[in-house]
């Protein structure tokens, strides 16, 4: 369990929060890039605590605003979209993607209010489907991260996203918890044969490692009497989960596709579940994985199968088909998140071995965040200057008298601040 002073500490993503001044150290994807077109309806967003709008300017830049009109508070959500700039619908206050006023058509001709006046604005990257964006001190402004999917042929790659109904921290934690993944997601009734190792073997042993970029731990598991069965997840700071793919046992369309999960605070009580699937050699069919995750949702991205309607568990189903009694995936990870609460008071919680990586994301943020309150300083944040492609997950077997990090080094410049190398 955590205490009630370190339950807010790691929960707390606002304005002037230490954990919110964490986020803010990183680029984090913000929206999906299908959202914008130019000269378009703008986007509202919610990021970090904060109302923002998203526009795309007459010549295809993207501009992240307050979305609050400096002038009398307005949204800009209103404005008008056009001639390279978004125009308040109240006074017609221009703003360009920097944030800069260009107009203000009710003031006197010689005023020079319009040069004076700038809205907060944030920069925007385009990639990997996703419109990224950086919300902390220009002066720490780290390099922009290359992930390995941006370099994904078209089709490839599909970046997906919904909203998570209830704080980042517990939605993560259940994309850490490999113990959960053959009980939750069973693909049969429980009285039913297992059929996936991670369903045979309900006792994994769970191994965390620390890395620079943040943590990958591994789920051991046994798969018969001469192997073992090993999936390691990655867990870069500072809201990343990557999550093995079936592999080598799986039927060949599933053996190397991979999930990237980034749970980005949308405020303290909502969580942008932002999702990349991706497979090197085969085109994502997005139709088909939307209807794998099964998280149907609004024009605003909330689900419309979500907590009102019990997720539309199905107790038949239970007792035929799946242990859940829950359709997807993704859904069945949100149902149980979502109705700890919107934010789990950690204090009340009996924790076992099998939340070993749990216990260690907790750890991680809330000393990382400790240093950057004694020191300004966040190492991890500086993600351009690692090799994406070495952080990779996967599912492997190997011999019982083997270690799995045999199998799966980590490169030397990934290791530890202070580790031998």
């Amino acid at each position: 369990m955590l205490s009630h002073d370190d339950n807010e500490l790691l929960c707390r993503i606002g304005p002037d929060t230490p954990m919110g001044n964490l986020m803010r150290r990183f680029w984090m994807p913000a929206l999906l890039t299908q959202e914008l077109v130019a000269d378009g309806k703008p986007v509202r967003i919610r990021l970090l605590g904060e109302d923002l709008v998203a526009f795309m300017d007459s010549q295809g830049r993207i501009g992240l605003l307050d979305e609050h009109c400096p002038h009398r508070g307005t949204s800009l959500a209103l404005g008008v979209n056009g001639e390279c700039g978004l125009r308040c619908l109240f006074h017609g206050w221009k703003f360009d993607v920097t944030g800069q006023c260009l107009d203000t058509p009710a003031e006197p001709e010689n005023s020079k209010l319009a040069k004076a006046m700038k809205v907060k604005a944030y920069p925007t990257r385009v990639a990997g489907g996703m419109v990224w964006t950086y919300m902390g001190p220009a002066e720490r402004e780290p390099e922009f991260p290359h992930f390995p999917w941006f370099d994904m042929p078209e089709g490839s790659c599909e970046a997906f996203k919904v909203i998570y109904e209830c704080n980042y921290s517990q939605a993560l934690e259940g994309a850490v918890d490999s113990s959960h993944a053959g009980i939750l997601h069973k693909e049969s009734a429980w009285e039913h044969p297992a059929k996936w190792p991670h369903e045979k073997d309900l006792r994994p042993k769970l191994e965390v490692e620390f890395t620079r970029y943040g943590m990958r731990y591994c789920a051991v598991r046994n798969a018969d009497e001469n192997l073992k069965n090993g999936r390691m997840t990655q867990v870069p700071m500072p809201f990343y989960t990557f999550i093995p793919p079936d592999g080598p046992k799986a039927p060949e369309f599933r053996r190397n596709r991979r999930l990237v999960n980034a749970f980005v605070p949308r405020d303290d009580y909502s969580t942008w579940h932002i999702q990349f699937f991706y497979d090197p050699g085969q085109t994502i069919d997005r139709a088909h994985r939307m209807a794998e995750a099964n998280t149907p949702h609004d024009e605003n991205f909330f689900k419309t199968n979500g907590m009102s309607v019990w997720y539309n568990q199905d107790r038949d189903m239970m007792r035929t088909a799946n242990m859940s009694g829950i359709s997807g995936v993704a859904l069945q990870d949100h149902a149980v998140s979502e109705t700890m609460g919107r934010m789990v008071d950690r204090t009340k919680e009996h924790l076992g071995r099998s939340d070993m990586a749990v216990v260690a994301f907790r750890r991680m943020m809330l000393k990382t965040v400790r240093h950057m309150i004694e020191t300004g300083e966040v190492p991890q944040a500086d993600q351009g200057a690692f090799d994406w492609t070495q952080i990779t997950a996967e599912t492997f077997f190997f011999e019982p008298e083997r270690k799995w990090q045999e199998l799966q080094p980590l490169a030397e410049n990934l290791q530890p601040v202070g580790a031998a190398a």
